[in-house]
Parts: C-alpha cells; sequence; structure tokens
C-alpha cells in the first residue's frame, strides 16, 4: 500500500511540475493545457455534486427497505426538496 502511494505521489509531483514548466514557458499547446485543466476541475466539481446525491438516494433506499426510521424518510425529503430548489 505504501509503495503504491508513493508512486502516485511521484506521478502527481512529475505531472504537476512538468504542466507548471510548459505553461511558464508559453508552448504552443498553452491552450489546450488550460483547457484540458479546466474540464478536469468541472469534473471534479460535478463528481462531488455526484456523489452527494448518490448517498440521499442511499438513504432514500435504506429508509425503505428499514421501515421503522420514519424520522429520517421526513428528513431526507426535505433535504432533497431543497436541493432541488437549489439546483433547478
Amino acid at each position: 500500500m505504501y509503495k503504491l502511494f508513493k508512486l502516485f505521489l511521484i506521478f502527481f509531483s512529475v505531472t504537476t511540475g512538468w504542466t507548471s514548466i510548459l505553461l511558464f514557458s508559453n508552448t504552443s499547446y498553452e491552450i489546450e493545457i488550460k483547457e484540458l485543466i479546466n474540464k478536469m476541475y468541472l469534473n471534479q466539481k460535478d463528481f462531488v455534486f455526484n456523489v452527494k446525491d448518490l448517498s440521499i438516494l442511499l438513504l432514500k433506499d435504506a429508509n425503505e427497505r428499514f421501515p421503522g426510521n420514519h424520522q429520517d424518510i421526513i428528513h431526507v425529503e426535505k433535504e432533497n426538496k431543497l436541493i432541488n430548489k437549489v439546483n433547478p
């Protein structure tokens, strides 16, 4: 596990350093690199929102399977309504 983490850290460091050098040296691929970094950021942001929505659905499913938790169902439904108001 430690070796895998170390390999990931080295890969991340090399990629970050290489990208920084290219962006500071005004390469001909600067526009494409910036667009790709922007897409990566947006995908990361969408991933977080999707995990939140998945968590809510999992809670709803669990509440339906275990009917003794009526309070949780009401809480999840209220939370979902608030989310739908914020994200139409």
